[in-house]
């Protein structure tokens, strides 16, 4: 059914490309809207917009709200979420292969197969963000009291942290961070002279007046020592006044130190998209537009900056994001959200260049087409990430019916991107002109299925599906191509016993799959063209030697876990798909489980989503050579926060504890080692795994090497609350299958091209 959903919409198989071009057409009050195109043949053919198949970020942990950065100067990709304040528990995790894998960070001990991550106090929301040497900053909330921070110098070998934040104001939501770090070279307008990076920490001030409470600024110079950073007026208290704008994503101008934060306003029957200013003095201590005018006064709302007046609905569904240029121009996207009128529910992007004063907003350009054609009828969640003079990408999930997105209508929501290109002048700033826009589904499967609850922690009152939280974000990598991270909770995964009859009242199905699409063709933001490895369907993929480490970020490799490459066919008779994994070195079981402390199984697992269920095949040893082979379905391990329960950790269940038992052989030469591997080799009837065809579509296929304390199917929910579950030392990620590829003809499985990918034989 997926299948003909996607052929439907998009006509040429794996195109996604909607291409809004000139002329642009008035739509609705104060927007411009583009007219939609068919595009035909593939994206990467024409030269336009696609992406390669999607990274799995984790193949164990599950989150929702995922936030991506990319360390510019070395190319390391970072990934973090909250899994709940019910786990008390962040994730943080960094790829050092292009963005690949993903291993854990954590500034606690050395994970182990007994404890990948335990880091409380947190679990809440997170940030991302890094100076212009790459040195990387992390922060998360814990249960709406405070934040704790962390910072990394060295990809996340070696992580501080600190709880500093927790004392300056408890009462705490919605951390985001802001770096001012200018480069060399860069004109220094800023009355703030010393030391950088200077680390903005903004939250939501629970204890603070006015409309969505008002904001806390703090300053850092480290990411870990924190003081108050809004005392512009003294003596002010919170309780009186605290700047405006807080749920609003901010953005920082490298020249002047400057910070803008864009939120709504309520302004009678409708709202409005104001921007507030914050200047730095010689401290650092920031000054913003809506200061009160006299020390002890309440907060000057007269100052802020009108950006669009007369909205229908509040514009921060879910938040008002702000992301600059390198002209400075700076861009604002914002999601409209009208529960009387789902049609209106669409996403916007205005701009600003500085030689306004970011005064000058241009005419709400509508990026989202409101169409039920391409599934794009109704959209949350908007994120922007600006690039070259006049470039942003706008990502949001779009929905298939006009309908309420906290109602259970059995909507279908995908990820969508728009490219916009504001016309520029000669310095760089933009005109004012409209845009030209390509608008592009990035997912290449419905995402989420039925309701996106936009009633936050009171989404349990409503029975509301809150898996996805509240946002996703999109990057840009060293080249300028899109980087997306959203959640993919299509699989409907729910603990049996937890859905009772299908109830959902207390536990909410999907497990929220955290995945990343790169843009792999056409334009990237830097206005260059990008390349990537294609989405084509392929045999397999390989892996390089040497990354399996332990500890999992700059430790040593392990041999009996590197994976070097994975594949898969149908045999001749279609009755057995043949799932093959190659390792360095499986002859010394006992030596590799030693590495890993806790270690009582090496497991290697490959993972794939066919239609909308998750399915995998894999063999488990014990550190003595007893070996099993296994496949079915994924399982999930429900654990609940303020939003009732949902599946946080996912399992691969061995043969006897809920996975079927499979043929298979382990294969080693006389002399393992990486130039001359090891092979495991898994037989799977296909009536274990869905019954795939010739015709049949695997996604997102990857193999990894888990080290584990206990077998994936006894996993208790007790073990996953404490995090006790495996640990991915290896993984080789991600292709697409399709079962008409012939099996590989050599011990290489075949021809590698350029991107690593095997070509079909």
């Amino acid at each position: 059914m997926r299948r003909l959903l996607t052929t439907a919409i998009l006509g040429a198989a794996g195109a996604g490309v909607i291409a809004l071009t000139a002329p642009l057409s008035s739509a609705s009050p104060g927007a411009v809207r583009g007219t939609v195109s068919q595009a035909a043949g593939t994206s990467r053919a024409a030269g336009r917009i696609a992406f390669s198949v999607p990274t799995i970020v984790d193949p164990i942990h599950a989150w929702g709200e995922p936030s991506i950065s990319v360390d510019l100067p070395r190319g390391e990709v970072f990934a973090s979420g909250p899994t709940g304040t019910g786990t008390q528990r962040s994730m943080w995790e960094g790829s050092f292969d292009g963005g690949r894998t993903f291993r854990i960070i954590t500034p606690g001990p050395v994970p182990t197969a007994q404890q990948s991550e335990e880091d409380p106090p947190g679990g809440g929301d997170t940030d991302l963000n890094y100076d212009h040497t790459g040195r990387e900053f992390f922060v998360d909330l814990y249960a709406l009291v405070c934040n704790r921070s962390a910072t990394t110098t060295n990809g996340g070998a070696t992580v501080s942290q600190s709880f500093d934040a927790c004392g300056l104001n408890p009462g705490a939501d919605r951390p985001w961070l802001a770096v001012y770090d200018p480069p060399r070279g860069t004109p220094h307008l800023s009355k703030y002279k010393g030391r950088t990076p200077l680390i903005y920490l903004e939250y939501n001030n629970l204890n603070g007046p006015g409309p969505n409470s008002g904001a806390e600024w703090n300053k850092s110079t480290d990411g870990l020592n924190w003081t108050n950073a809004d005392n512009g007026v003294s003596p002010v208290t919170e309780a009186i006044y605290s700047p405006f704008g807080p749920d609003g994503y901010p953005a920082i101008d490298q020249e002047t130190g400057k910070i803008f934060q864009a939120a709504g306003y309520p302004s009678g029957n409708t709202y409005d998209l104001d921007l507030n200013i914050g200047t730095p003095d010689a401290q650092g201590n920031l000054t913003f537009l809506d200061a009160p005018k006299s020390p002890g006064g309440g907060p000057n709302t007269a100052g802020l900056i009108h950006i669009v007046r007369g909205l229908p609905g509040s514009p921060d569904t879910l938040f008002s994001v702000a992301s600059m240029d390198s002209a400075r121009n700076l861009f604002v996207a914002y999601g409209v959200n009208d529960t009387n009128k789902p049609s209106v529910d669409q996403v916007y992007v205005v701009a600003a260049s500085a030689a306004s004063g970011w005064r000058k907003w241009t005419r709400p350009v509508e990026v989202s087409d409101g169409s039920t054609r391409t599934g794009d009828a109704v959209n949350v969640f908007p994120w922007i990430k600006a690039g070259g003079p006049g470039r942003v990408d706008v990502v949001w999930y779009g929905s298939n019916k006009r309908v309420d997105p906290s109602s259970q209508n059995h909507q279908a929501w995908n990820v969508f991107m728009d490219q916009a290109v504001f016309p520029v002048n000669s310095k760089g700033a933009i005109t004012g002109k409209a845009p030209a826009k390509t608008l592009v589904r990035v997912s290449p499967h419905p995402a989420h299925y039925n309701d996106v609850c936009l009633l936050g922690s009171d989404c349990i009152t409503a029975q509301g599906n809150r898996n996805l939280a509240d946002f996703f974000t999109v990057t840009i990598d060293r080249s300028g191509a899109a980087e997306v991270i959203y959640d993919d909770t299509s699989n409907g995964l729910a603990q049996p016993g937890f859905t009772p009859s299908g109830n959902q009242t207390l536990d909410h199905a999907g497990a929220a799959l955290v995945t990343i699409a790169r843009q792999d063709s056409g334009m990237g933001l830097f206005g260059h063209p990008v390349h990537g490895s294609s989405n084509a369907p392929v045999g397999g993929i390989s892996d390089p030697s040497g990354d399996a480490r332990y500890p999992v970020i700059g430790g040593h490799n392990v041999a009996g876990m590197d994976i070097l490459g994975s594949s898969l066919h149908l045999d001749r008779d279609h009755g057995r798909l043949v799932v093959t994994t190659r390792v360095a070195d499986l002859s010394k079981p006992a030596a590799t489980a030693s590495t890993i402390p806790g270690t009582q199984l090496l497991e290697y697992v490959t993972r794939w989503q066919m239609g909308n269920i998750l399915y995998y095949a894999g063999m488990s040893t014990t550190s003595s050579g007893q070996r099993s082979f296994y496949a079915g379905k994924t399982a999930s391990v429900d654990l609940c926060s303020v939003s009732a329960c949902d599946p946080h950790v996912l399992t691969y269940p061995e043969s006897g504890s809920g996975g079927t038992t499979e043929r298979g052989t382990e294969s080693c030469p006389r002399k393992p080692s990486a130039r001359n591997p090891c092979t495991i080799t898994i037989m799977v009837k296909v009536g274990d795994v869905g019954r795939p065809s010739p015709r049949s579509l695997l996604e997102e296929v990857g193999a990894y090497a888990f080290a584990a304390s206990h077998a994936q199917g006894q996993t208790t929910n007790g073990q996953a609350q404490a995090d006790n579950v495996p640990l991915e030392v290896d993984g080789a990620c991600c292709f697409d299958f399709e079962g008409f590829l012939q099996p590989p003809t050599s011990k290489h499985h075949g021809k590698r091209d350029s991107d690593g990918d095997y070509d079909r034989n």
